[in-house]
């Protein structure tokens, strides 16, 4: 992880200095009687090291109570918020890393392709892209990692999309930073927004969909009702961080509105993933295609949102085979929207393998 700080406060805590000394020793101690039991040599201390895990658990949480807050993949802010700092999470937040406009240009260009031809066969195509967590809360993030530029990739690309009318994009930055100012819509330990976040989301796209659909019309808030579902388990930032877990309250937004009864299906596929298919007793809403990653199918997801409203929806995840990415393969599902949802850290890789991968 790279990042530019601020000029540091030359008086560190003594704990910052002290303890990497401290768990040296310990760790060497333990190695020493480790290696003097019979029929133990060096070469095995990597595979049979028994408290190898434990040490690592022990350091990270020593660490994290001692108040460090920066590691390989994610740091620790004020209030104790954790941020995922992997791929370009942390450029995307210092707006130190943008793209060259050619880059854009070939992007927004290839969008714009698929767009029309997929408008030309009566489907429309939408581009979701979910903010960092940094975006909508920097508040939380260490005062030593400051904004430095003026726009991030996400500003550069929504810009450059609107200006060559590439294709239907919604930031949904607007709408998170505000509704933010209420409640939380990320969690505080995970990296992925939480159902408040996930249903303001879902809210953007429908209100986009009902443009062409009528049908197609949000549920507001009130339709759905607060219900906790004990604490976050197994959040993904302790985990980067090498510590136990975090509690966290888990609250989910579930319908108070009879909703269609639907039915799951997982096609497995050669590499080991999948394609889901979720199909509604209403046959004669539209159907709905969906590229993404875990913001539309984890706990706190879009998909819990958007199932009542279509009759199928098809989910292929970014990380399956992209082999089986065609138009061919698109015209077979049928669909009449498609969304292609990323994370904004991903978004230039995400779009640009899906893009490469169809033909465009």
């Amino acid at each position: 992880m790279e990042f530019r700080e601020k000029e540091k406060n030359s008086s560190n805590s003594l704990g910052a200095e002290v303890y990497p000394s401290v768990f040296s020793v310990l760790i060497l101690v333990m190695l020493i009687l480790f290696i003097s039991k019979p029929g133990v040599s060096l070469t095995s201390v990597s595979t049979d090291f028994r408290w190898r895990s434990n040490l690592i658990e022990l350091y990270s949480s020593f660490r994290f109570k001692i108040g460090d807050r920066v590691y390989n993949t994610a740091l620790v802010g004020k209030d104790s918020w954790i941020f995922y700092t992997g791929g370009n999470s942390i450029q995307d937040y210092q707006k130190t890393d943008g793209l060259d406009k050619n880059t854009f240009t070939v992007l927004t260009g290839k969008l714009s392709q698929l767009s029309q031809k997929l408008k030309e066969e009566g489907k429309i195509l939408l581009v979701v892209i979910p903010p960092n967590k940094s975006t909508i809360y920097p508040q939380y993030m260490p005062d030593e990692i400051p904004v430095l530029g003026d726009k991030s990739r996400l500003d550069q690309f929504v810009e450059q999309a609107r200006l060559n009318d590439a294709t239907n994009i919604i930031d949904l930055r607007p709408a998170l930073l505000n509704a933010s100012k209420m409640q939380n819509v990320y969690f505080k330990v995970d990296t992925h927004w939480n159902d408040v976040g996930a249903y303001y989301g879902y809210r953007e796209i429908l209100s986009l969909f009902s443009r062409y659909d009528s049908r197609l019309v949000p549920r507001p808030l009130s339709d759905y009702e607060y219900v906790r579902q004990g604490d976050l388990i197994n959040p993904d930032l302790p985990l980067v961080l090498g510590i136990p877990p975090i509690n966290e309250e888990y609250w989910t937004l579930m319908p108070k509105f009879p909703a269609q009864t639907t039915h799951a299906l997982n096609i497995q596929l050669l590499d080991g993933g999948y394609i889901s298919h979720v199909t509604g007793e209403d046959s004669g809403l539209p159907k709905l295609l969906v590229f993404h990653d875990s913001f539309y199918s984890a706990r706190a997801s879009l998909s819990h949102f958007m199932e009542p409203h279509f009759s199928k929806i098809t989910g292929v995840l970014f990380a399956q085979d992209p082999k089986i990415w065609s138009l061919d393969w698109i015209r077979k599902e049928g669909p009449d929207f498609v969304i292609v949802e990323i994370v904004e850290r991903n978004f230039d890789i995400g779009l640009s393998l899906l893009l490469d991968s169809i033909g465009q």
